[in-house]
């Protein structure tokens, strides 16, 4: 990994097999106490012969090539993430999830109920619990609890969350995601064009969600010198980089939510942002009070984009 610890990431091959069953049992012997050494035994062998050959996997390896740690999905269902003791808490398991999963509109996983650092980790992702099982897929006394994560969703009041930040980050994660299925559903030039007397297009919109995002999480919080926080406004309207392309904004977006949830998480519960000219000479303020304000900008801009999609397509929203 680098120097700030940001895993380098890629798909694996067959000659990775044999240390990712290293990493996996390292894994489990540091996490899952509940595990006699027959279990892990009798599992190994299932990871080796069955488990990885079947899944795509994905690799986190240091800087010389070393791997850490290892995702296998199939479908949109996490089948496997392991990260070797040696490299917790460095960001290994959120990257490799969010790349194996990136572009699934939504995801399902199970976790052991007895290894609550994996279900908290998952929380902290956005996933939800949906059922469980008092035995796991071979029929052993290991209950599992059932999980996915689906930003289409609306979160519900009943929904359980570990803390304000995760809360607030599903209602950004449900928004975010409105806003680009609404922004795919309109014909390629109705994204570049305006149909309201103000004059702004969807693919405006998007990048001013994008730009917004960023100023809010960036320049709020880790980057006090971020260049160009406002590349969004020309004389107090949106306008768009010469060059963008409506695919490229919203893959873009889709990104600057990545990079949302990676610095909310990071930061702690109890974060105020770095002094810098986004806070417009009042104190910083809080990580919670940042994201509640984000909400807000989704929501509205949601619903203006549910209006333009209606003109355009004669599709009601909500």
């Amino acid at each position: 990994m680098s120097d700030d610890n940001c895993p380098t990431v890629r798909a694996a091959t067959p000659a990775d097999h044999p240390e990712l069953v290293r990493i996996w049992r390292r894994a489990v012997e540091a996490t899952h106490a509940f595990l006699t050494p027959a279990d892990v035994e009798e599992i190994e062998h299932e990871v080796r012969t069955a488990a990885l050959p079947a899944l795509a996997v994905t690799v986190a390896q240091r800087d010389d090539g070393t791997p850490v740690g290892w995702i296998g999905v199939h479908g949109d269902r996490v089948e496997a993430l392991f990260v070797d003791p040696s490299a917790h808490r460095l960001g290994v398991g959120s990257a490799l999830l969010a790349t194996a999963t990136d572009g699934l509109a939504q995801v399902e996983l199970d976790v052991n109920e007895q290894n609550p650092s994996a279900l908290a980790f998952y929380e902290r992702h956005g996933f939800v619990r949906t059922g469980r099982s008092d035995r796991d897929g071979r029929g052993r006394p290991f209950p599992l609890l059932h999980l996915r994560r689906d930003p289409s969703r609306l979160p519900e009041p009943t929904d359980p969350a570990p803390s304000t930040t995760a809360l607030l980050l599903t209602y950004i994660d449900f928004f975010r995601a409105r806003v680009l299925a609404k922004y795919a559903e309109l014909p390629g030039p109705d994204r570049t064009t305006s149909r309201l007397p103000t004059g702004w297009s969807p693919a405006e919109l998007l990048h001013h969600l994008r730009c917004m995002e960023r100023r809010w999480l960036e320049w709020g919080f880790v980057d006090a010198d971020l260049p160009d926080p406002w590349a969004d406004h020309v004389d107090g309207r949106w306008q768009l980089p010469p060059g963008t392309t409506a695919d490229g904004l919203a893959d873009a977006l889709a990104a600057q939510g990545r990079r949302t949830r990676e610095i909310a998480e990071s930061v702690g519960a109890d974060a105020v942002g770095l002094p810098s000219a986004r806070w417009r000479g009042a104190g910083p303020g809080t990580i919670e009070r940042t994201l509640l304000h984000v909400v807000q900008e989704y929501a509205r801009h949601a619903g203006h984009l549910d209006i333009v999609v209606e003109l355009a397509t004669g599709a009601a929203g909500e």
